[in-house]
C-alpha cells in the first residue's frame, strides 16, 4: 500500500538540510508525479538547471525499466547512482505538479567500478493528470548540510491512455485510424464490447476480429495487421482481479470497415460495488500538417453512463447499448 510520509511525520528535508526554512511540506497526493514514501516539498527543484555549472554532490540520470508509461500507471520505480556526499535526493517531473520529492540516498554500492557512489531507488505513481508527451524528469542529490548539486536531467516519454503508436512523444507516427476506449470510476469487471458492420463482436471473449482463419493479431507491431482488424487492448479487472487501470480500448489501426458501429458497457460482475460511472470515448486520426507529415489523436465523441450491481451477468449478454457511430 503506498504511503506518502506527511508534515506530522519527522521531516525529511528537515534531517538533511538542518531546517526546513520557508518550505512549506504537504502530502502532495494530487500531484501528476507522486513517490511512495518520501516527503514532498512544495518549491522549487534544489540545485542549479541542467548543464549549468559543476555543484556536488552529483546524481546520475534516472533509470526506470518500465518501457511504456502513461497517466494512471502506478507503482513505477526509478533508480540511480549519487557521490558518497549525497545523503538525499530530490526529483520531480519539470513543469509538472507544485513541488518535488526528497527521499534517502541509499547505501554505497560496491558493485560499481570506479569512483563509490550511493544508490537510490523509488517507486512513483503517474496521475491520470500527468499530460502525455515528453518531460524530463529532474533529480538532483543534497548533502548533509542541504547543499544541493546540479540537477541532472533524464527523458521520459509519456504516452496517452488511449493506444496511439506513440503519436503522443512522436508527431510523425501516425495513431489508430480507429479507436473507441471505455473507462470506468470503481474497482468492478466492466467491459467494452463493439459490434462491428459485419456482425462481430470484438469483446474480452473474442479479443480479435475481422482476420483469416490463419492470421494472428498483433498488438506489439499493429503496423503488421491486416486493414480493418480490430482488437481489444486489455481485459481490466478481470474476474474481479483489480488492476487500478479500468481501462479498455478496441483498436483499429487502418481503413476500417465502413458501416455502423455498436458500442456497449457490460458489467462482468460488480465485484461488491454498487456501481460505477463509466465514459465512452471514440478517438480518430487527425493530419497536423499533410507536407510534414504530422499527425494527432482527435476525441471525435464521448458517452457517459452508470453500471448498476444488479446488471451484472457474467457476461451472458452484450450489456447496456452506449451508441452507434457510423463509418463512411
Amino acid at each position: 500500500m503506498r504511503r506518502i510520509v506527511r508534515a506530522s511525520s519527522a521531516c525529511l528535508a528537515c534531517l538533511v538540510s538542518g531546517g526546513c526554512g520557508g518550505t512549506r511540506v504537504t502530502e502532495g497526493l494530487e500531484e501528476p508525479f507522486a513517490v511512495h514514501d518520501a516527503q514532498f516539498l512544495e518549491g522549487e527543484l534544489p540545485g542549479a538547471p541542467p548543464d549549468q555549472g559543476t555543484a556536488p554532490p552529483r546524481p546520475t540520470a534516472a533509470t526506470t525499466e518500465t518501457t511504456v508509461l502513461r497517466p494512471g500507471l502506478p507503482g513505477v520505480a526509478f533508480f540511480g547512482w549519487a557521490t558518497l556526499d549525497a545523503v538525499s535526493v530530490a526529483a520531480k517531473i519539470e513543469g509538472q505538479g507544485s513541488g518535488y520529492w526528497v527521499v534517502p540516498a541509499g547505501p554505497p554500492d560496491p558493485q560499481v567500478q570506479g569512483e563509490p557512489v550511493r544508490v537510490w531507488r523509488f517507486v512513483a505513481d503517474l496521475h491520470r493528470s500527468l499530460a502525455p508527451g515528453r518531460h524530463r524528469l529532474l533529480v538532483s542529490a543534497l548533502d548533509d548540510a542541504g547543499r544541493a548539486g546540479n540537477q541532472v536531467a533524464t527523458s521520459l516519454c509519456v504516452h496517452r491512455r488511449v493506444p496511439d503508436n506513440g503519436n503522443a512523444c512522436d508527431a510523425a507516427k501516425a495513431p489508430p485510424e480507429l479507436a473507441v476506449s471505455l473507462e470506468w470510476d470503481r474497482p468492478v469487471d466492466l467491459d467494452l464490447v463493439v459490434v462491428t458492420p459485419s456482425g462481430e463482436a470484438i469483446a474480452a471473449r473474442s479479443p480479435a476480429k475481422g482476420l483469416g482463419a490463419e492470421e494472428k493479431i498483433s498488438r506489439s507491431s499493429p503496423d503488421t495487421n491486416p486493414p480493418g482488424a480490430g482488437y481489444l487492448d486489455f481485459d481490466s479487472n478481470n474476474g474481479c482481479r483489480v488492476d487500478a487501470r479500468q481501462l479498455e480500448n478496441v483498436v483499429i489501426q487502418e481503413r476500417p470497415a465502413p458501416g455502423s458501429y455498436l458500442v456497449y458497457a457490460n458489467l462482468y460482475a460488480a465485484c461488491g460495488e454498487p456501481s460505477a460511472r463509466y465514459t465512452v470515448t471514440r478517438w480518430s486520426r487527425g493530419v497536423v500538417d499533410p507536407s510534414a507529415g504530422t499527425y494527432e489523436v482527435v476525441e471525435a465523441e464521448r458517452w457517459s453512463g452508470t453500471a448498476l450491481a444488479i446488471q451484472a451477468n457474467g457476461g451472458t449478454r452484450l450489456g447496456t447499448f452506449v451508441a452507434e457511430f457510423f463509418v463512411p
